[in-house]
C-alpha cells in the first residue's frame, strides 16, 4: 500500500512598490505642489487688480455723471469721501476740508470738486489751473464695504480739473490783421489762411461761451505708511467735454462752491 502524497504549499508573491518608488513619487508630487503653490500668489495678485480696475471704472462713471450734470441730491456720498482739498492759484488761497468740519452734503461734495480753472485776460491770456483732490473709499464693489467709515474699504484719491475751452485762436484773435481776410493786397494763399483764422476764432468763441474740459484723475491704493498717507503707483485719466451753465455761490464755511447745468434744449416752434 502506497503512502498518501503530502501536497506542499506554496506562496503568491504581492505585488506592492518598493521604497525607492514611493521615494520618487512623493518628490514628483511635492514638486506639482510647489508649483501650483507659487502659482497662486500670481493668480491673487492678477484678481486683485482687475478687481481693483472694475471699481475704478465703475466709480468714474458715477462721478463723471454726478460732476457734469451738477447732481445735489447724492447725500450717500458723505459716508465715501474722507476729505477734499481745493489746491491755491496766484489769485485764490488753498483750502482743505474733511466730513467733520468741513462738507454735510453730496451737494457740497460736488461744488468743491467743481472748481474751473482762473482765465486771467489782459495782452497775454493765462489760465491758472485749479485741482480739487479727494480721498474717496470705493463707492462700488463688495457689499461689507459700504459701512460708513470703513477703515477696511479699498480707498483712492480722485482728482478733478475743470478748465474752460480755449485755444490760441482766441488769443490771436487779438492781434490786428490776423484774421482779416479782405485785407487789400493779400496773395491767394494769405487771404485763406487768414479766413481759416477767422473761422478758427468763430468756432473757439463759439464754445468757448459754455464748453468745459473735465478731467478727472484717479490713482490708487491709498495707504498709510510712516505715519503717512501714501498713494501707489496706479493712475486712470478719464476725460470728458461739458456744455453748460456754470453756477457759482460763495458759502460761509466752505467758500466757492461751483455746479454745472447743461443747456436746456430750445423748444421746437409751433407748426
Amino acid at each position: 500500500m502506497k503512502a498518501p502524497r503530502v501536497q506542499r504549499g506554496f506562496t503568491r508573491s504581492a505585488a506592492a512598490f518598493t521604497m525607492v518608488e514611493i521615494a520618487i513619487s512623493i518628490a514628483v508630487v511635492a514638486f506639482a505642489l510647489v508649483a501650483i503653490l507659487g502659482v497662486l500668489p500670481t493668480g491673487f495678485d492678477v484678481q486683485k487688480r482687475n478687481r481693483e480696475s472694475t471699481i475704478i471704472h465703475q466709480d468714474a462713471s458715477v462721478w463723471l455723471e454726478a460732476l457734469r450734470s451738477g447732481a445735489w441730491g447724492l447725500d450717500y456720498l458723505t459716508n465715501h469721501v474722507d476729505a477734499i482739498a481745493v489746491s491755491g492759484t496766484a489769485l485764490t488761497p488753498p483750502r482743505a476740508f474733511d466730513a467733520t468740519n468741513g462738507f454735510r452734503t453730496g451737494r457740497e461734495i460736488v461744488g468743491l470738486l467743481t472748481q474751473p480753472a482762473q482765465v486771467q485776460t489782459g495782452a497775454v491770456e493765462r489760465v491758472h489751473a485749479r485741482r480739487a483732490t479727494a480721498f474717496v473709499r470705493a463707492i462700488s464693489g463688495s457689499a461689507g464695504e459700504k459701512t460708513p467709515r470703513n477703515d477696511f474699504a479699498f480707498t483712492y484719491r480722485l482728482t478733478s480739473e475743470l478748465t474752460p475751452y480755449t485755444t490760441l485762436a482766441v488769443a490771436r484773435a487779438r492781434q490786428p490783421g490776423q484774421t482779416n481776410f479782405n485785407e487789400h493786397g493779400l496773395t491767394p494763399a494769405e487771404q485763406q489762411y487768414r479766413r481759416w483764422q477767422y473761422e478758427q476764432v468763430r468756432l473757439a468763441e463759439f464754445l468757448r461761451a459754455g464748453t468745459y474740459e473735465l478731467r478727472l484723475t484717479l490713482e490708487w491704493p491709498v495707504y498709510f505708511m510712516n505715519n503717512r498717507l501714501q498713494v501707489g503707483d496706479n493712475r486712470q485719466v478719464y476725460r470728458t467735454l461739458v456744455t453748460g451753465e456754470l453756477l457759482r455761490t460763495n458759502d460761509s464755511r466752505l467758500g466757492e462752491l461751483n455746479w454745472l447745468r447743461p443747456f436746456e434744449p430750445l423748444p421746437l416752434p409751433a407748426p
